[in-house]
């Protein structure tokens, strides 16, 4: 009886084994996956008067592609990409010493060369402190943001019948990301304690601005675009992508950069920040 077992166990075995790898080619075409890679435009749009759009920035991706036939003209694609984000922008500081003028400082931490979190011993304003002098107050004028995303693009492809070799699509969906890494590269000006005066205008690069972003980014993903067909199921694709940001890149209200107002107390607010993200990019692949 148990030997019975075994041979009964074997036998479906093997049935499982010769169904899997038998399947005709149509059948295998339902999933394909392959390798892809993504160059891209960013830019940052803000949604506060005092921070606005500097430029673009050339950013890359890439990862695995995934890809459900849903029926002829329908295709769910997915994925796993790691892929850097950003843009630049710049702070509108008013300093003519008027009242209700304002700008945008921060700390920097000497010891660790990075960023610091507001320092509530350390008056920015008067440019004096009550403790340590590990830290200075810097003015920030421009930042670059570079931040490294784990994508989940959850899309619907709609595809044309095989023209020749060729087939086209248009794609429609949402790229859920979550947020790994993020640096900043700065142009700021210290503040000197000596003279109260902010020094010339000087470069810090790479800081560490993870806590300071946000964990989830959510955009709109729209492409078009063609396969290729190489041989069998297996494919080229080269498409062209649009991403629209609806989630805000950036923590609500700062851990690190503060709002002084010239009238003001000597000590700033933390800043109310809103960037979305957007890009133009290429995608260049194949599936199998």
């Amino acid at each position: 009886m148990k030997n019975m077992k075994k041979i009964l166990t074997l036998s479906a075995l093997v049935l499982a084994t010769s169904f899997a790898f038998g399947q005709d080619d149509a059948a295998s075409k339902h999933v394909r996956f392959g390798l892809m890679v993504s160059p891209s435009v960013n830019w940052l749009k803000s949604g506060e008067k005092i921070i606005e759009k500097n430029g673009s920035a050339m950013r890359f991706g890439g990862g695995l592609g995934l890809e459900f036939r849903l029926t002829n003209v329908a295709v769910f694609a997915t994925g796993l990409m790691i892929n850097t984000s950003g843009g630049k922008v710049k702070y509108r500081n008013d300093l003519s010493g008027n009242p209700s003028s304002s700008y945008i400082a921060f700390f920097y931490d000497k010891e660790n060369d990075e960023i610091a979190e507001f320092q509530p011993a350390y008056d920015a304003y008067t440019g004096t402190s009550t403790g340590s002098t590990r830290y200075d107050a810097c003015l920030i004028n421009e930042r670059k943001y570079s931040i490294t995303y784990v994508t989940l693009p959850l899309t619907l492809k709609l595809r044309t019948k095989e023209i020749g070799a060729l087939t086209y699509f248009g794609m429609f969906g949402i790229n859920s990301s979550f947020r790994v890494a993020a640096k900043a590269t700065d142009e700021v000006q210290r503040l000197s304690t000596s003279t109260g005066t902010w020094q010339a205008p000087e470069t810090i690069s790479k800081s560490d601005v993870k806590k300071d972003v946000a964990l989830f980014n959510e955009a709109l993903n729209m492409g078009l675009g063609v396969e290729w067909n190489l041989s069998g199921s297996t494919s080229l694709v080269i498409g062209a992508n649009y991403l629209l940001g609806f989630t805000n890149v950036v923590k609500n209200n700062s851990d690190y950069l503060q709002k002084f107002t010239e009238g003001g107390p000597g000590y700033g607010a933390p800043l109310k920040q809103s960037l979305k993200s957007n890009s133009i990019g290429l995608t260049i692949g194949v599936l199998f």
